[in-house]
């Protein structure tokens, strides 16, 4: 998981940051940790998964990157260069309570 790398007196603020907006059009993705500290990256840029997939009897360990999601079934289609696929759920996002 990412950490909120915001500097708080001179440290890391360190908290697991949540996804909280995608704007898939504009391809930017908003990030919030519990102190309301934001990061906004490129839709994909935060996951630095590797892929799992067995190659040639080892783990294939490219880089995956997001390549659909599916907020109807609340699934992400992870892909390597090779073509691997791994499907993750989505992360659950922060809402706020109506009162």
């Amino acid at each position: 998981m990412e950490t909120c790398p915001t500097l708080v007196d001179g440290k890391v603020c360190g908290l697991q940051l949540l996804l909280v907006e995608q704007d898939i059009d504009t391809e930017i993705e908003v990030y919030e940790c519990p102190l309301g500290h934001r990061k906004s990256v490129l839709l994909g840029e935060v996951e630095k998964k590797t892929c799992l997939a067995f190659n040639g009897g080892k783990a294939c360990g490219l880089a995956l990157i997001v390549v659909q999601r599916d907020q109807d079934t609340g699934t992400e289609i992870y892909e390597c260069s090779l073509g691997h696929r791994t499907y993750v759920p989505i992360e659950a996002t922060v809402s706020e309570d109506s009162g």
